[in-house]
C-alpha cells in the first residue's frame, strides 16, 4: 500500500511480510534512477541467502536487494538486531555491513547511533525498512517473530527524529500479523503513531 504516489513525493509503505521490501525497494530505486542505501531496523539481519528451501523469504530480504546491483548501493546499516546467527553474523562482517544493536541503542544513547547513521548515509538517497519486531514486544506484541529485550517505542522514535538530514526517499512498516494482536490492539496503535511520525520525517527529508 502506498501512502503517497505522486513523483516528487516520497512514498511509504504498510505491510505485512517482510519479504515486500525487496520489491517496493527495486521500484523506488528504478524511479529514482539510481542505486539506494538501506536502513534496516529490526530484530533479525534477514540475511541468509536461502531460508527453510527458498531464496525469496522475509528473511532473505536483505541478501536479494544486495543481488541489485543496479539499484542497490550495497550499503546497509542496521538498527534494533537482536536475534542474529552466526552464519548472519559472519556475512554482516564479509559484505562490511553496519550493524547497531539494541544494546548499541541502550548504551550509546539514541543521538549517537543517529549521529552514525547520519555520517554512513550522508550523501546517499536510503529506503527505510521498520520491522515492527524491532520494538520490545510489550509495545508491539502483534507481529510474525516477536523478540523480547527490543526497543521501545520512544527510542525508536528519537532515534528516527535525530536522523534529520538524511535522504530518506521511501519507507515501509511491516510484519504487523492482526493475529497475533492483544486485545488492547496495542500493536495498531503503536504502528499508527510510527506512520504520523514518520511521515512527518519524511516530510522534512531534503
Amino acid at each position: 500500500m502506498s501512502l503517497h504516489s505522486h513523483d516528487d513525493q516520497t512514498t511509504l509503505f504498510l505491510g505485512g511480510d517482510h519479504f515486500i521490501t525487496y520489491p517496493c525497494f527495486s521500484a523506488i530505486a528504478e524511479k529514482c534512477g539510481h542505486p539506494l542505501s538501506l536502513l534496516y531496523v529490526d530484530a533479525h539481519p534477514d540475511l541468509y541467502e536461502n531460508y527453510e528451501g527458498t531464496a525469496y523469504s522475509h528473511a532473505t530480504v536483505v541478501s536479494r536487494i544486495l543481488d541489485e546491483k543496479d539499484l542497490s548501493s550495497g550499503r546497509v546499516c542496521y538498527l534494533g538486531v537482536r536475534a542474529s546467527t552466526r552464519e548472519q553474523d559472519e556475512r554482516i562482517k564479509s559484505l562490511g555491513l553496519t550493524i547497531h544493536t539494541t544494546r548499541d541503542v541502550c548504551e550509546k544513547g539514541c543521538d549517537s547511533i543517529a549521529s552514525l547513521i547520519r555520517s554512513e548515509f550522508l550523501h546517499d538517497p536510503v529506503y527505510l525498512s521498520l520491522d515492527l519486531d524491532s520494538l520490545d514486544p510489550a509495545f508491539a506484541p502483534g507481529v510474525g517473530n516477536p523478540q523480547p529485550g527490543g526497543l521501545s517505542v520512544r527510542q525508536v522514535l528519537d532515534t528516527m527524529h535525530a536522523l534529520a538530514g538524511l535522504e530518506v526517499v521511501a519507507a515501509d512498516i511491516v510484519e504487523y500479523c492482526p493475529r497475533a494482536e492483544s486485545l488492547a490492539r496495542t500493536t495498531a496503535f503503536t504502528s499508527a503513531i510510527l506512520i504520523k511520525e514518520l511521515m512527518g520525517i519524511m516530510a522534512k527529508s531534503p
